[in-house]
C-alpha cells in the first residue's frame, strides 16, 4: 500500500503544479494582449519616421555627411545591447537568443575586435556571468518597463559616445514578436545608421523650415523609437513564449495525471484481488 500512497501524493503534487501553470498562462495571455497592441502600434510609426529621414537624406548629399551615417574605415570596437527577461519559465525565449549572441561574440573575438556587453534582464546577466564575460552596463527594470523619455535620454548618450569615437558599431539584440508561438532573434545595427534610398517613393516633399533642422530634430526621436520598439518587441515575445510554455506544461501535467491515475487504479485493483484471494484461501482452509 506504500506504493499507492506515493502515487496518490504524486498525483496531488502534479495537480497543484497544473493549477500554477494554468494561472501563469492566463496572466501571460492577459498581458500579451496589451503588449501585442503596443508592438503593432509602434511599427507603423517607426517605419514612417524612418521613411521621412530616408527621404530627406536622399535629397541632400550634404546631410548624408552627418557623423551618425559615416561608416568607420575599420571596425575595432563594438557594443551590444541584449534584451532578455528577469524571469524564466518562458521556453527558449532567453536561451536561443543568448546562444546566438555568444556565437556572435566569439566571432568578434576571432576577428580581433573589442566589444562591450550591455544587458537588459537578469537572465542575460546570469548567462554571461556564468561564462566569465563582463557586463559593462545592466538594466534590470528595462526588462519590465521603459518610457519614451528614458529611451531618448539613453540614445542621446549613445549618440554623444559614438560621435566621440568610443565605439565603431552598436547592435540591438532582441526577440522580434511574430506571434504568440513564434519569435525571431534579431541583430539590428543601431550605429552607424544605414538608410537605403529604396525606401522612398520619389515624391518631392517641401520641408519647413529646412531639411537640416528637421533632420536634426527627427534623428533623436527616430533612434529613441527604434530602442523603444526593441523593448516592446522583446516584452511581447517574452509574454507569448511564457504563455505557450505554460500551456504546454499544463497539457503535460494533464497527461502525467492520467498516467499516474491509471497506474494507481491498476495497483489498487491488484491489491484488492490479492486480498480477495487471501480471504478465499482462508475460507477453504477452515472448511
Amino acid at each position: 500500500m506504500a506504493g499507492l500512497r506515493d502515487i496518490k501524493k504524486r498525483i496531488g503534487s502534479v495537480k497543484n503544479t497544473q493549477k500554477i501553470t494554468k494561472a501563469m498562462k492566463m496572466v501571460s495571455a492577459a498581458k500579451l494582449r496589451r503588449a501585442q497592441m503596443a508592438v503593432m502600434g509602434s511599427r507603423p510609426y517607426a517605419d514612417k519616421l524612418g521613411y521621412i529621414v530616408t527621404d530627406i537624406l536622399a535629397q541632400s548629399e550634404e546631410l548624408q555627411k552627418n557623423p551618425l551615417f559615416k561608416k568607420p574605415e575599420e571596425v575595432k570596437k563594438v557594443e551590444i545591447l541584449v534584451f532578455t527577461s528577469n524571469r524564466g519559465l518562458c521556453g527558449g525565449f532567453n536561451s536561443s537568443l543568448l546562444r546566438k549572441t555568444e556565437t556572435f561574440l566569439r566571432r568578434l573575438e576571432k576577428e580581433g575586435k573589442e566589444f562591450r556587453l550591455l544587458v537588459v534582464g537578469k537572465k542575460g546577466r546570469e548567462f554571461f556571468k556564468a561564462r566569465g564575460r563582463e557586463v559593462h552596463d545592466y538594466k534590470e527594470d528595462w526588462a519590465v518597463s521603459i518610457n519614451f523619455d528614458q529611451a531618448i535620454e539613453y540614445t542621446q548618450s549613445l549618440v554623444n559616445r559614438y560621435v566621440a569615437g568610443e565605439f565603431d558599431e552598436f547592435y540591438l539584440v532582441y526577440n522580434k514578436f511574430i506571434s504568440a508561438i513564434s519569435q525571431e532573434e534579431t541583430f539590428e545595427k543601431f550605429f552607424p545608421l544605414e538608410m537605403t534610398q529604396e525606401e522612398t517613393y520619389g515624391i518631392d516633399y517641401i520641408y519647413e523650415p529646412n531639411k537640416a533642422e528637421i533632420l536634426e530634430a527627427l534623428l533623436p526621436k527616430f533612434l529613441a523609437t527604434q530602442l523603444y520598439k526593441a523593448h516592446l518587441e522583446s516584452l511581447a515575445s517574452e509574454l507569448g513564449a511564457r504563455m505557450t510554455a505554460m500551456d504546454n506544461a499544463s497539457k503535460n501535467a494533464k497527461e502525467m495525471i492520467g498516467g499516474l491515475t491509471l497506474q494507481y487504479n491498476r495497483l489498487r485493483q491488484a491489491a484488492i484481488t490479492t486480498e480477495l484471494m487471501d480471504i478465499v484461501n482462508g475460507a477453504e482452509a477452515i472448511s
